[in-house]
């Protein structure tokens, strides 16, 4: 688990540009590892209601109210997910010194949070370089 990019559970682009003391990055890789595991059955749960629901759909006559249930289902999973991300987040940038948040909120505000490709062009916003929308900009904790 490296500050760089690649697989695995990184923390993303901007953390080598924030110089975490080696302290910082221990315990930011902690609660990425805590989220990733506190996540995991919701995140199955998420994948196998996901798969009935294209079971739903791959039928010869789709059945409007089992659907739209089934894509309750799922979308109140998705929000769940979302919230324990930003409690995660929130918790993370808790490790992060005032100038180290400072630096990050200029870094998010310069990309608009979308990702190197996609950033501020002659005061307005539009596909800079690169293929538009990256994978997101930071953070990645």
């Amino acid at each position: 688990m490296g500050l760089g990019p690649g697989g695995g559970m990184g923390l993303g682009p901007c953390a080598a540009n924030l110089n975490l003391t080696a302290e910082q990055i221990k315990e930011l890789q902690d609660l990425r590892i805590k989220h990733f595991n506190e996540t995991a059955t919701l995140r199955e749960t998420l994948f196998a209601k996901n798969a009935e629901l294209r079971s739903l759909w791959a039928k010869k006559d789709p059945n409007q109210t089992e659907i739209l249930k089934k894509q309750k289902e799922v979308n109140d999973l998705r929000a769940q997910l979302q919230e324990m991300g930003v409690k995660h987040q929130l918790q993370a940038r808790g490790v992060l010194t005032p100038e180290q948040q400072t630096q990050l909120q200029g870094y998010l505000s310069d990309t608009g949070n979308f990702g190197p490709g996609y950033g501020k062009r002659g005061g307005g916003y539009g596909p800079g370089r690169g293929m538009g929308m990256g994978p997101g900009g930071c953070p990645r904790w």
